[in-house]
């Protein structure tokens, strides 16, 4: 074994009482649908953005060789030298981050009233965020879920206090507000998980956040039919940050809706405003029972295609100056049907983008309601024949 594997690193550590290597099964994603050649290009070639997890093979994203690791110390203290919620190497599941931050207590701090009974350390880059609590810290909660079984009520030492959708979103993983430790740079606990080096996208991940979040991956809809095409504007002003706007958007709509009207299947467009939605939980359920489609530019909203059901359709909108592959990775390893529209902004460096109505509408004809080939499947270099792998 390796000796950087967390059961060998664990011999040079004090008061180290568990610790694990995690081998996370190799898989592979389809590459989007397309409307044109040209769209397909742009995505390729961000593709080496991402080349330290996953690479392009055949058509396909192959994410090899992830591991993780988890250990559990013994009557310690955490102390964070940095802004917990900074980009920083040194915060879970960056490059740099280390056991060296958890140190054995002293006799007299043992003794202390502030030792709390279990903690898990959860500082992640934006962790206040409703999109970087959904792609790391429930993927650094699941992966040490197992060490807390049988421990009541833990806590989970975080960044600073994010909006009620976060709050909801933590409850949802089993910690309410008296467990989660805001924006604290020292915890002291008599045990503590460290579960930090957490991979970024597996469906493991994935299915473990649903199933925490008590949403089912495929479920059969209440009303008989998932009819919802959801639109996701940046255009209402309710973005965090600028751009990745469609100027043609009342278009791109009206393309939507006259289509929908020509298939005559009783479908309908709604354009997401989530203050139709008086709960998280109101949200979730809506969009597990109601939506066959989630469109819109990138951004954090079309992040909600993650309560949609196996199958939905994704359609995503992205400028060549910044391809993101966050929602494509997110929606594969859940099963969903992801295409993409890739182009040229508006104005050199911006991120504003006017798209071809006929390449939305293209799209959607051709995958809307349509079950198609499942974009997730295993990656294993053996193929005898009793292995069942093609």
């Amino acid at each position: 074994m390796s000796r950087y594997y967390a059961p060998c690193a664990a011999q040079k550590l004090q008061h180290v009482a568990y610790a694990e290597e995690l081998i996370y099964p190799d898989f592979e994603i389809r590459e989007p649908y397309f409307a044109k050649d040209e769209h397909r290009d742009a995505w390729r070639a961000a593709t080496s953005d991402i080349s330290e997890r996953a690479v392009l093979d055949s058509g396909w994203m192959a994410y090899r060789g992830q591991t993780g690791q988890n250990f559990v110390f013994n009557d310690v203290k955490y102390s964070a030298s940095w802004n917990l919620d900074s980009w920083s190497p040194k915060s879970c599941m960056s490059s740099l981050i280390s056991t060296s931050s958890i140190q054995p207590l002293s006799r007299k701090e043992k003794a202390a009233d502030t030792l709390l009974p279990a903690v898990t350390i959860a500082h992640s880059p934006d962790s206040y965020s409703f999109q970087h609590h959904l792609d790391r810290v429930t993927h650094i909660i699941a992966q040490g879920a197992h060490l807390l079984h049988g421990v009541q009520r833990p806590y989970a030492a975080t960044g600073r206090r994010g909006p009620q959708r976060v709050q909801d979103l933590w409850a949802r993983l089993g910690y309410d507000e008296e467990h989660v430790l805001y924006d604290q740079q020292e915890v002291e606990a008599e045990t503590m998980v460290f579960s930090c080096r957490a991979v970024l996208i597996h469906p493991w991940l994935s299915l473990k956040t649903l199933e925490a979040f008590g949403i089912e991956h495929d479920p059969a809809p209440k009303s008989g039919k998932r009819n919802k095409v959801v639109y996701m504007t940046r255009s209402d002003g309710r973005a965090l940050n600028r751009g990745r706007r469609i100027v043609n958007e009342e278009q791109v709509l009206d393309g939507i809706r006259a289509l929908l009207a020509e298939r005559g299947r009783g479908e309908e467009l709604v354009v997401f405003n989530p203050e139709d939605f008086k709960t998280t939980d109101d949200l979730f359920s809506w969009f597990n029972q109601n939506v066959a489609a989630v469109v819109g530019p990138h951004g954090g909203a079309m992040i909600n295609h993650r309560w949609a059901a196996k199958g939905t359709f994704v359609l995503e909108m992205l400028p060549t100056t910044r391809v993101s592959m966050m929602i494509f990775e997110e929606a594969s390893v859940l099963s969903q049907t992801y295409a993409a529209i890739v182009v040229p902004p508006t104005q050199p460096e911006d991120t504003d983008m006017e798209v071809d109505v006929r390449d939305v509408v293209e799209l959607l004809q051709k995958h809307l309601g349509i079950p198609g080939e499942d974009p997730l499947r295993r990656g294993y270099h053996w193929r005898a024949k009793e292995l069942g792998l093609n």
